[in-house]
């Protein structure tokens, strides 16, 4: 096997490849193969099938979304409600689909050059926007350097920190746009792609910011007609879009925002919703496969726990943090609640399906071991609140939370809150916000993940000591260096390497759980076909289709 830079970078270089092949670089064999581990995660994928089926062309397509925290524009977006709907009027440079490849959209290609520090994007000619200027390579650049100006405090800036900066991005010809790095990263194209939120294409010139939600003058599949602010919006077929292949079927697409997708579920059997997205495996266990259909996607999607690694009850001795995670039967959660839909966590976001080193133990439920680590640690017990909001998978794990760690004296209070103020960026002076345990602030907290085609967000901004959603203040310098070795890497051997380091060092400093990744499903009405979300969630409305 060979594992030379060269072979590497020709690897990832490639304009169409899976997460798998993405990191094993030179050892991958071709591009196309999908996630591993789906067919264990119950229900049934007929939904995604081709159908022998007329297709019907017209009417709408009317589907529920996750709740809208914050505005759906590019700076602002951080929560599934606003990302779905950015993703069917907005186009990225890449896509990730349901087998969890990454396939051209804006770029045609990419490749890699330096041992991966400098990114040539080859730009597709013929996309327009919505108002009918063409996209070419300023839109691009004026995209990026947009989103790295600190003056429009973009939620998307924070995955670029040591990375990338406006400087680097540079056209090349009308056509061809180059990313210099600040340092090399073997997986850069996954965090310019359609996973990392916002990135989509903005007009040179035009704001991504609050002015962007009343236009939304994007280069999708689909043009906005109304929003209503929080709840609701409407697009009609963008007649003009590009991509011949994926032409929509549907003349519009409503979408309507619920707190909870299991409410919806009642909605699609009265014909008045055509699909929902999110489902809980609790919930999906519920539904009765003859009257709907169950579409499910493998992610590494999550839900994250902190524990405040500088000041509080945690923070006195890691032996508590070790405590309780060992305190948690994450295989009786997933089953008996989750009803198997998902994949067990081990406290670290190394992909399970590709990138985590399997000789690292699991952590498993071990509560005479976390009762020793307690006494060790010279603690009883002690009060804390956790901070989270509410959804479906949050009020699920919240109390299986307080119900394990109780066995260790631990009496968690379920603080839960508006989720506008626990994710919304901090402000000091708002004391509403201040007594809601803001999640970046609060002492232990539930926060939810999206899916991402590779780690290196999520090492960057959450384990790294300087990240910015280092929500449990965690600062190690091992850790620090195993992240930057594993995200420099330009050969599997040093990937390899730097991500086992990275596992060990997130059980041993316990300052996140992660008790498993999720699989994301939705319900589809019978007779529509070819609708899926990706794992991150972001549904693809112009591949969905009803048939006669």
């Amino acid at each position: 096997m060979s594992t030379n830079s060269e072979s590497y970078n020709e690897k990832i270089s490639t304009s169409k490849f899976s997460r798998r092949h993405f990191i094993k670089g030179a050892a991958a064999t071709g591009v196309g193969a999908g996630l591993l581990g789906l067919a264990a995660c119950g229900g049934d994928d007929a939904a995604t099938s081709d159908s022998a089926d007329a297709v019907v062309q017209g009417g709408t397509l009317r589907v529920a979304i996750g709740k809208i925290a914050n505005a759906p524009t590019p700076f602002s977006t951080n929560d599934a409600g606003s990302l779905q709907i950015l993703a069917n009027v907005g186009e990225y440079l890449s896509w990730s689909n349901e087998k969890g490849e990454l396939v051209p959209r804006v770029a045609e290609s990419w490749k890699a050059s330096e041992g991966g520090k400098v990114w040539t994007f080859k730009i597709r000619e013929g996309i327009t926007f919505h108002d009918g200027s063409p996209l070419t390579a300023d839109d691009v650049v004026w995209t990026f350097t947009s989103h790295l100006d600190p003056a429009n405090e973009s939620t998307q800036a924070g995955k670029f920190a040591g990375i990338l900066e406006a400087a680097g991005v540079k056209k090349v010809d009308d056509f061809n746009v180059e990313f210099t790095l600040l340092a090399a990263v073997g997986t850069f194209p996954f965090l310019v792609g359609g996973t990392s939120y916002g990135l989509l294409m903005i007009k040179n010139g035009e704001s991504g910011g609050p002015t962007w939600e009343t236009t939304m003058n994007g280069c999708g599949p689909y043009v906005l007609e109304s929003y209503t602010k929080g709840d609701r919006a409407t697009f009609t077929k963008n007649p003009n879009y590009w991509d011949q292949t994926r032409q929509p079927n549907f003349d519009s697409l409503v979408t309507i925002s619920f707190e909870s997708q299991e409410s919806a579920l009642a909605q699609i059997l009265t014909g008045e919703l055509d699909a929902t997205t999110g489902l809980s495996g609790a919930a999906a266990a519920k539904v009765d496969p003859t009257q709907i259909d169950l579409v499910n996607v493998a992610s590494v999607g999550h839900l994250m726990v902190h524990m405040r690694c500088d000041f509080g009850p945690w923070s006195t001795d890691k032996r508590i943090r070790q405590a309780a995670a060992l305190s948690l039967d994450r295989a009786g959660f997933l089953e008996g609640v989750l009803k198997g839909y998902g994949t067990i966590g081990n406290d670290n976001v190394m992909d399970p399906f590709t990138t985590a080193d399997k000789t690292v133990p699991q952590r498993d439920l071990d509560l005479d071991a976390a009762k020793e680590l307690m006494a060790a640690a010279g603690s009883t017990g002690f009060q804390v609140d956790l901070s989270t909001y509410h959804r479906d998978d949050i009020d699920l794990l919240a109390p299986f939370l307080k119900s394990s760690w109780a066995e260790l004296g631990i009496d968690l209070n379920l603080d839960t809150i508006s989720d506008s103020y626990y994710t919304e960026p901090w402000n000091a002076n708002d004391a509403k916000q201040q007594e809601s345990h803001f999640w970046l602030e609060s002492n232990c907290g539930i926060t939810e993940f999206g899916h991402r085609g590779a780690p290196a967000e999520y090492l960057t901004r959450v384990f790294r000591s300087n990240g910015d959603w280092n929500a449990a203040h965690v600062k190690d310098a091992d850790l620090d260096a195993a992240i930057d070795a594993y995200n420099t890497a330009t050969s599997l051997d040093d990937a390899k390497v730097a991500s086992k380091k990275i596992q060990e060092l997130s059980l041993d400093l316990s300052a996140y759980i992660i008790a498993y990744f999720e699989v994301r499903t939705s319900a589809v009405r019978k007779g529509l076909t070819g609708f899926y979300t990706n794992g991150m969630g972001q549904f693809d409305a112009a591949a969905a289709a009803a048939t006669a």
